[in-house]
């Protein structure tokens, strides 16, 4: 006695029982995903079908005879309902996790990472993998679907059918000169299969197949380590502008490279074709070998009478997604179909209501999906359309808690994410239309003004690491330069390593030094900058940097680089300073540190003063000398005299003004030689009105407590002395394997590059450049590093997108220099300024420098309070 599943709401519904004969033409996934379906409903509904698979193709063997001429990309989609089944695909099987896609043209690359957190696409052989690849073990995606068909209760039968005979009571299928007859006929072969023939009959107005197009495909061989570093774990599509190429495709797959190329025109585009433009080139390995070529079929249309009595027709063999997600297709097919078969019988009738609805729908879609594709082959030719999708997608890159138009709807033209209606409902929405006109406008706003120049291509770098050591100058305005230019899609990893989680401004620290500024508002933190998501920051300590390897060694491990900026700075140059008792007395000047000591220091001394009742050695307490007359030592000792006459004195009235000496030490014959003579005359007068004593031609010595020596003879008392004669470069750069001149700066070239060691930069005080006017070293200052800065983060950004590189011109048309609070010297080419005018020029020059509208504010309010209020004498003990 038969069993029937359940009695349907069709008149003629031929409902399977227990025993009923089921014939699945066909075994790849389409025809086992069915098997698997109606195995799971009709033990749902208490029967159990006889279904035999045919299927003559053996999957586990290698080359063209196992394969079915796909690239293998298994959407995240196909890979949930999977899970329905109680399926996952092994790690065998899997050759590997897509994470990215990144879309290349020759104006741009577009980087997409996986929108949908916490799922993957994966990537399989669908045989047994290419001809004499001996993978070794089970990779077959489709023998593995099969085989879990098999395990479940279908079986295999391995013949060939030839013709489907649909024009008696019940379909029959002739199998090696046999006719069988079958309660229910599955068509299941997709269409790369060799064609059989459907004839008849009741029911059925004739079945066709689907119109296709032709693609080619290959199979590189060029070896896992190979493959990895070429491609990673990103999935490479590439789109040729005005040729017949719809896409071409690199997808990795273990030791191998997939290469799929989709055509627009009649004839298929040949994979030489696409692996000979330079574009392609750039991940090809050195040496593969092809190892596998075919030309598989790609599905355009639904084909004709997919269904009848006892008939019904899944995956390709009846309409199938438009290019992408061919396996998720034949897997919803099935579903719908094994659903309409079990519940609602295996008529005309019963799949023309439960079955035909879903094929329609996806159809449809196609549409939609062509009209994407045709937008596309348009789009590909624009490089303002791509240049602004690029950034575009970029933003949306870090902005990934919101909806991501772009990205989404070119991740799903690639991967098959979501149906071609949904990417169509995603891109057309009012804001994202504005968005995208607006950028277009300005891509093409700015190539007019490229216009005549040759039109750079932005290269695709996978996770190219740019390393910056130093938060000073230097490294800052190469950060600042470079990670706000740097599209979010080209992958450029920028980090930089300092000691200090700061960027100290360190033409304030005789400010912050003698009390105008608050300590605290001359740095400013690293991690507060405004695209501090873009960046790394490492508080460490540069131990070595080993340019041969690439490698910077730290106090927190080592760090690899493809760029490198040296920006560390230097040292004051205590080299020619013999101080053996006298290092209490002795301060330098080149850190934050160095200025809170000197202010602490000064107020100590007036402290100790004011009781002191020894005239002789309050005098010698009181007596403050500052060696060296450059740019910072006129700066120190004017901004000292205000500190000790204008505010100090206020305060320690037991003080006596004229036991108060100041005096400047220079070595050379005049202070401050590169400025204009009629400046420097001026700066001599000021200082002489302001009771400030200047020697030249003498050198310091021997510093010892309470005292220095001047030209080894001449002894004078010294309570405190500020060494600022000069500086030398960092000990780290010194001691790297470049060249370096005599106090340990890089020799850098025309573009601040380091000479052999290609993506090393150095800038500001560790850098050597040659003034090609003079045949002198350039001078070390602020704005002079803030340019050379600007140069090299250009040039890395030039490299990362196949531009020029371009030249560092010194030139210093402007001299500045800051006497006290109310005072400065100002020089632009031929014109000059004295006095409050030029100190109003130096405070708006230097606040520019500044980084933030909050930090200019700060510094701004401590100049305009101290000026109106005083300077801060508060002392702070600190420990170091």
């Amino acid at each position: 006695m038969l069993t029937l599943g359940m009695v349907a709401n069709d008149p003629d519904s031929r409902l399977l029982v227990t025993g009923s004969r089921v014939a699945v033409v066909g075994g790849g996934p389409a025809g086992s995903l069915f098997t698997l379906y109606l195995l799971r409903y009709a033990e749902e509904r208490g029967f159990r079908p006889d279904i035999s698979i045919y299927q003559d193709r053996d999957f586990t063997v290698p080359g063209p005879l196992g394969c079915k001429g796909c690239a293998g990309i298994l959407s995240m989609a196909l890979l949930r309902n999977l899970a329905e089944l109680g399926l996952t695909v092994p790690d065998e099987v899997v050759q590997g996790h897509i994470e990215r896609y990144a879309v290349h043209s020759p104006y741009t690359t577009i980087s997409i990472s996986n929108p949908e957190q916490g799922a993957s696409i994966v990537s399989v052989y669908r045989g047994g993998g290419p001809r004499d690849s001996n993978l070794g073990g089970r990779v077959d995606f489709d023998g593995w679907l099969l085989d879990e068909a098999i395990r479940r209760g279908a079986s295999l039968q391995r013949q060939r059918v030839t013709t489907i005979d649909l024009a008696a009571a019940k379909p029959r299928i002739e199998v090696e000169s046999r006719t069988l007859e079958y309660d229910l006929v599955v068509l299941a072969g997709g269409v790369n299969e060799r064609r059989l023939t459907v004839t008849g009959g009741h029911g059925v107005t004739g079945y066709r197949r689907s119109r296709t197009s032709t693609m080619a495909q290959a199979e590189l061989f060029a070896g896992e380590d190979e493959v990895r570093e070429r491609l990673g774990n990103t999935a490479h599509a590439f789109l040729i502008p005005h040729s017949d190429i719809i896409f071409g495709t690199l997808v990795p797959k273990g030791p191998f490279i997939n290469v799929s190329v989709l055509s627009s025109g009649q004839r298929p585009v040949a994979v030489a074709e696409l692996l000979a433009n330079d574009i392609v080139g750039d991940f090809l390995p050195k040496r593969y070998e092809r190892a596998c070529d075919c030309q598989p079929r790609a599905l355009l249309t639904p084909a004709h009478g997919y269904y009848g009595d006892g008939f019904v027709a899944v995956g390709d063999a009846a309409v199938s997604r438009l290019y992408k997600d061919g396996i998720g297709s034949a897997l919803v097919t099935a579903r719908e179909a094994a659903m309409a078969t079990v519940f609602h019988g295996v008529s005309r009738e019963s799949f023309r209501r439960h079955y035909r609805p879903l094929c329609r729908k996806i159809a449809r879609d196609n549409r939609w999906g062509q009209l994407l594709f045709t937008t596309n082959h348009y789009a590909r030719n624009s490089r303002a359309f791509l240049l602004a999708q690029q950034r575009l997608i970029g933003d949306e890159q870090v902005q990934t808690s919101g909806p991501q138009p772009f990205t989404r709807v070119v991740w799903g033209m690639f991967t098959g994410t979501y149906s071609y209606s949904q990417m169509v409902r995603m891109a057309v929405g009012p804001t994202v239309l504005a968005r995208l006109g607006w950028a277009v406008l300005r891509e093409t706003v700015a190539g007019w003004f490229r216009r005549g120049a040759a039109a750079p291509r932005r290269v695709y770098v996978a996770g190219r690491k740019v390393l910056i050591l130093g938060s000073g100058f230097g490294g800052a305005y190469v950060l600042r330069s470079l990670v706000p230019a740097l599209n979010r899609n080209e992958n450029v990893e920028t980090t930089m390593v300092s000691d200090e989680n700061f960027f100290l401004f360190s033409p304030l620290l005789h400010e912050v030094a003698m009390g105008a500024v608050e300590t605290r508002h001359a740095a400013y933190a690293i991690r507060r900058l405004q695209w501090r998501d873009r960046f790394n920051f490492v508080q460490a300590k540069v131990d070595k940097i080993d340019l041969a390897n690439r490698v910077v060694e730290t106090s927190q491990g080592s760090l690899s680089y493809d760029y490198l900026v040296v920006g560390l700075g230097s040292v004051a140059d205590t080299f020619q300073l013999n101080c053996p008792e006298g290092a209490d007395h002795v301060f330098t000047l080149k850190t934050l540190h160095d200025s809170m000591r000197i202010r602490n220091h000064i107020i100590g001394v007036f402290e100790r003063a004011s009781v002191e009742t020894d005239s002789a050695k309050r005098r010698q307490l009181l007596s403050f000398v500052i060696a060296g007359g450059g740019y910072i030592g006129i700066q120190v000792v004017t901004e000292l005299r205000e500190f000790l006459f204008k505010n100090l004195t206020r305060f320690y009235r037991t003080v006596p003004r004229d036991e108060i000496r100041v005096t400047m030490v220079e070595a050379e014959a005049d202070i401050t030689g590169r400025l204009h003579p009629k400046l420097r005359q001026y700066i001599k007068r000021f200082l002489q009105r302001s009771g400030i004593e200047v020697r030249v031609n003498s050198r310091v010595t021997r510093v010892e407590a309470g005292y220095l020596e001047i030209n080894g003879e001449e002894e004078m008392p010294a309570g405190t002395v500020i060494w600022v004669v000069g500086v030398v470069a960092n000990p780290v750069v010194a001691a790297m394997a470049s060249e370096t001149d005599d106090i340990g700066r890089v020799i850098v070239d025309g573009q601040m590059a380091v000479p052999g060691y290609p993506g090393v930069y150095a800038v500001g005080d560790c850098a050597h450049f040659v003034n090609p006017k003079t045949g002198e070293a350039i001078p070390a200052r602020a704005h002079t590093t803030v340019r050379q800065a600007k140069v090299a983060a250009g040039n890395i950004l030039a490299d990362i997108r196949g531009r020029e590189r371009k030249q560092y011109h010194y030139s210093n048309p402007v001299d500045i220099v800051s006497l006290g609070a109310s005072r400065a010297v100002f020089r632009y080419g031929r014109f000059r300024l004295y006095g409050f005018a030029a100190r109003l020029i130096w405070l708006v020059s230097y606040s520019l420098l500044v980084t933030g509208a909050y930090n200019r504010l700060r510094v701004a309010g401590d100049w305009f309070l101290s000026l109106v209020f005083g300077r801060d004498t508060t002392f702070l003990k600190h420990i170091r």
